[in-house]
């Protein structure tokens, strides 16, 4: 069986949609499946429809020292990080967490657009209506720059989660066309802030069956000279830890990346691509 050594996007239960996946729960998976190293990305979400599934400020200390704690009793690295919502004006919150507090990453995400939650099987279907595909992903793509600007990220995750119920209202699946010019800005200022972006194999999971972003993306991310990706499974449940980053891990080769990025005390590590995917008897 193969697997990657380490997951870089795994939400336990004080990200209030993945309740009941406890820290330990984590843990056990990934003796069993050889996994090496996880690093927690737990909800930080200021404002906006989502606000009550991230983590409370009461929460934080508690956290990270759980997951010291618990790095003493187990051959697994873990690794305290945070998915932080991007949500244009509430900085000052972000800032204050990330200043407090010693983290290992801070991933970046764009879920809500001006009132729409792209995230959501209800919320989302306004974000496309009355206006063509390449205007509304332009509009994404401008907040997705904004977020990269802030400084505030060490990588961005999945840089096209808007298709992940864009199936409901478009019959034809979204393609490279679609993305808009804003998109390859958006590239660039990826490139110019030395940040990196994932790959997010949550997409293999849900009902298009499509990893975030698709393969043209990372293409277009590649010929811009960025070196920094790294791979996530965006887990809510522990038994999808781990999930489709092998198979990630051999597209980016295909492309012709040379390293996966991992992370300690928000520094990046490069890992030879060939050293990230391991074979073992278990699981």
């Amino acid at each position: 069986m193969k697997v990657a050594r380490f997951d870089y996007h795994v939400h336990e239960s004080r990200s209030r949609d993945a309740r009941e996946s406890t820290i330990p729960l984590y843990i056990e998976v990934a003796e069993s499946k050889g996994i090496e190293e996880i690093c927690f990305t737990t909800h930080l979400i200021t404002s906006g429809p989502d606000v009550n599934l991230g983590i409370r400020d009461h929460e934080i200390g508690g956290y990270i020292n759980e997951i010291l704690e618990l790095n003493e009793t187990t051959e697994v690295h873990l690794k305290p990080g945070l998915e932080v919502d991007y949500i244009r004006g509430d900085q000052s919150r972000v800032e204050r967490v990330l200043d407090e507090y010693n983290w290992d990453f801070i991933l970046g995400s764009v879920h809500l657009v001006g009132e729409w939650d792209v995230g959501s099987r209800k919320r989302s279907s306004g974000f496309f209506d009355g206006r063509p595909l390449v205007e509304a992903t332009s509009e994404y793509y401008y907040l997705y720059i904004e977020a990269i600007e802030t400084g505030y990220f060490d990588m961005m995750s999945h840089p096209d989660y808007w298709r992940r119920y864009l199936h409901k209202m478009h019959a034809e699946a979204a393609h490279w066309g679609d993305y808009s010019d804003t998109c390859i800005e958006a590239i660039d200022t990826l490139k110019s802030y030395d940040m990196g972006v994932e790959v997010n194999t949550s997409g293999r999971r849900h009902e298009h069956e499509v990893q975030y972003p698709i393969r043209d993306f990372m293409v277009a991310v590649h010929d811009a000279g960025i070196v920094k990706v790294n791979i996530g499974s965006d887990s809510h449940l522990p038994e999808h830890l781990g999930f489709w980053l092998p198979e990630a891990v051999e597209m980016l080769k295909g492309i012709g990346f040379k390293y996966i990025t991992s992370f300690s005390g928000r520094k990046a590590i490069m890992n030879p691509i060939d050293s990230v995917v391991r074979t073992v008897k278990n699981g």
